[in-house]
């Protein structure tokens, strides 16, 4: 089919056209600025000789009007604007795209809403057929003075499908919208925790269900996409168990956050900065609900992806693009390493000598993981002694002979799909440490890592993965190598893979 659609450069526009493409339709984008545009499509792989790119404004009728010629479908999918004419411009265009489609005979004609509509919500769960809205936001408004117009499309029988997504997030935006500066922020400076939640969809699941509407002729539809619906803490801790690094969280009553909002919208009226936290944005934060997918999810045949991976793509686009400190983005980024604190610098090269020398041997083991084991226990599973030096956490495993729980605190190499290498070194001595038996006859275990739990099962690495990782290991603590010199056992290597 010949698809017609708007919103081609910006964000969910762009994985409309990719998935469009993928399906086998020929996608006309109707673009201001077509050399920005294909720049946009060709960061997603989007080969941008397959897409007809016409210049023109959905402002414009005329343009409009002949660029819909000759197309099969319509999909209406970004606004344009400033905040004086936001309304002026998204009703505007509405009018052109959508009403021109529908004058045209163009079916299905897609109209892509926002669950802001509904703001704030009736009950708790938002459906298609809840009652619309107020709207604080220009954007909000917008939306609801479009939605009421093809609303009365829909009334007179013309076959236009509204589709209501909820926070868009993941890889390759070309301009930060408030989630993902807001995901940014919360994980740069501070993640404010008040009651509700956020619906999370990923970007690529709300260009494919755009592009299955498409050929789905349901005749006039409303559909709800919030995507997943996640509890503030919940999405923070999410973050902290992809990342490993713990985000800096405060727990804010919603007035407190309401009020909080209003605060730095005049703050920033006489000295603007970048933190996103808005009043708009507050009500958005307290009062969400979660959203029936389920009609749009079997319409289309759809299964949206786990939530981890999409929130895993942010992070890690965020802090490959410059949007955050790669430090705060953890294991997700490639080859980062942390810079070296003010202990690793001092006390490092101390430590490590003595952690090398023979007679720490005999020493270490009777007195270093009593010690480990009675601090991370009163700390809830936050700090191990050697923490502040190296990747450090404890190994519960099962015991070979006795099948009791067996802990060990370990130092780690942290993997970036949200694994673990551990070393049996056991202080360079001549026996294996009991840890590495006990998981070869039990390989399901149990790693407590910087506050949380994770159930794990353990892979003995042979000769070639253990030529691949041991330079990274060596690099997180290099007394391994004096251990191998020491001893002339072969130190097993496992990977800690979370189940």
């Amino acid at each position: 089919m010949r698809v017609f659609l708007t919103g081609a450069s910006g964000f969910v526009g762009s994985f409309t056209v990719r998935a469009l493409l993928g399906a086998g339709h020929r996608p006309r984008a109707l673009v201001r600025d077509p050399e920005r545009a294909a720049g946009v499509l060709r960061t997603i792989g989007v080969p941008v000789g397959d897409v007809e790119l016409v210049t023109g404004d959905m402002r414009d009728a005329a343009a409009v009007t002949e660029a819909l010629s000759g197309c099969d479908a319509a999909a209406a999918v970004g606004v344009t604007g400033t905040r004086r004419d936001l309304v002026e411009v998204n009703l505007a265009g509405t009018r052109n795209v959508v009403g021109g489609a529908v004058a045209q005979g163009l079916a299905p004609v897609i109209h892509v809403s926002t669950i802001a509509v509904f703001v704030p919500p009736s009950a708790p769960v938002i459906t298609a057929d809840a009652p619309l809205g107020r709207p604080r936001t220009a954007y909000g408004r917008s939306k609801l003075a479009a939605e009421r117009y093809v609303r009365g499309l829909q009334d007179e029988g013309a076959p236009v499908t509204i589709i209501y997504p909820g926070g868009v997030c993941g890889p390759d935006q070309p301009h930060l919208d408030s989630l993902m500066e807001g995901l940014a922020a919360a994980l740069g400076t501070l993640w404010p925790l008040p009651g509700g939640g956020v619906p999370v969809l990923d970007v690529r699941d709300l260009g494919e269900a755009l592009a299955r509407s498409v050929a789905t002729r349901q005749g006039a539809s409303r559909w709800l996409l919030g995507g997943h619906h996640l509890a503030w803490s919940r999405y923070a801790d999410l973050c902290d168990a992809l990342t490993g690094v713990r985000c800096r969280r405060v727990p804010v009553p919603g007035g407190v956050l309401l009020g909080l909002g209003a605060v730095l919208d005049a703050a920033k009226h006489v000295r603007p900065f970048g933190y996103p936290l808005t009043r708009d944005a507050a009500e958005f934060m307290v009062t969400l609900v979660p959203t029936d997918d389920r009609p749009i999810l079997d319409a289309l045949d759809l299964t949206l992806r786990p939530i981890e991976e999409t929130v895993a793509d942010s992070v890690r686009w965020l802090a490959e693009s410059g949007h955050l400190n790669p430090r705060r983005a953890g294991r997700l980024v490639a080859n980062e390493q942390p810079m070296p604190g003010l202990v690793q610098r001092t006390l490092g090269p101390l430590f490590q000598r003595i952690s090398g020398a023979s007679w720490f041997s005999r020493v270490g083991p009777k007195v270093v993981p009593p010690l480990d084991r009675a601090l991370h226990r009163l700390t809830g599973g936050w700090l191990l002694l050697g923490q502040a030096l190296v990747p450090s956490l404890v190994l519960t495993t099962t015991g070979a002979v006795s099948g009791r729980p067996r802990r060990a605190p370990l130092a780690c190499l942290p993997e970036k799909d949200g694994g673990w290498l551990v070393v049996g070194s056991n202080f360079g001595r001549a026996k294996h440490p009991a840890w590495t038996g006990n998981l070869m006859k039990h390989p399901d275990a149990e790693v407590s890592y910087r506050g949380r739990t994770v159930p794990v099962t353990a892979h003995l690495l042979d000769d070639a993965e253990r030529a691949e990782v041991w330079p990274g290991l060596v690099e997180v603590w290099p007394v391994y190598d004096r251990y191998v010199e020491r001893t002339d056992r072969q130190l097993r290597i496992f990977r800690l893979t979370p189940r």
